[in-house]
C-alpha cells in the first residue's frame, strides 16, 4: 500500500477508536465491542509501525549497519584527554605550598647574617 492509503486508514481507525472510547465512558463495551476495539488497536499499531519504518528507510537512505558504524565512529563530545582533566586538590595544594614556603623564606630576615 502507498503511504497515503496507510495514512487515510490510520485516520479512519483513530476516528473510530475515539468514538468507541466516548461510548465506553457512557455505557461500557460489550464483549463483541471490546474484541472489535482491540482488533482496531492492533491494526493502528501495525499501521504506525509500517509508516514509521517507511519514513526511517526513506530518511536515512542507508542500511542499519551503516548508521550504527557512523555513530560509533563519531568523536566523543565531552571526553577530555587525561592531561586536560582537572587536577586533584592535593596536587594543586602541593605546588601551592612549595611556592608559599619559598615566598616566606625570601621574606624572612637572614638570621645567619645577624649571627643568631
Amino acid at each position: 500500500m502507498t503511504d497515503e492509503k496507510l495514512q487515510s486508514e490510520l485516520r479512519r481507525l483513530n476516528t473510530l477508536q475515539s468514538r468507541a472510547r466516548q461510548d465506553e465512558v457512557f455505557g461500557g463495551f460489550s464483549r463483541a465491542q471490546r474484541i472489535e476495539y482491540n482488533k482496531r488497536e492492533r491494526r493502528i499499531h501495525d499501521l504506525e509501525t509500517e509508516l514509521q519504518a517507511g519514513a526511517d528507510s526513506e530518511q536515512s537512505g542507508m542500511t542499519g549497519g551503516a548508521d550504527q558504524r557512523r555513530e560509533w565512529n563519531k568523536s566523543p563530545e565531552t571526553d577530555n584527554p587525561q592531561s586536560a582533566a582537572p587536577q586533584s586538590y592535593r596536587s594543586r595544594e602541593k605546588g601551592f605550598l612549595e611556592r608559599l614556603h619559598r615566598f616566606v623564606k625570601d621574606l624572612a630576615p637572614n638570621r645567619t647574617a645577624r649571627g643568631v
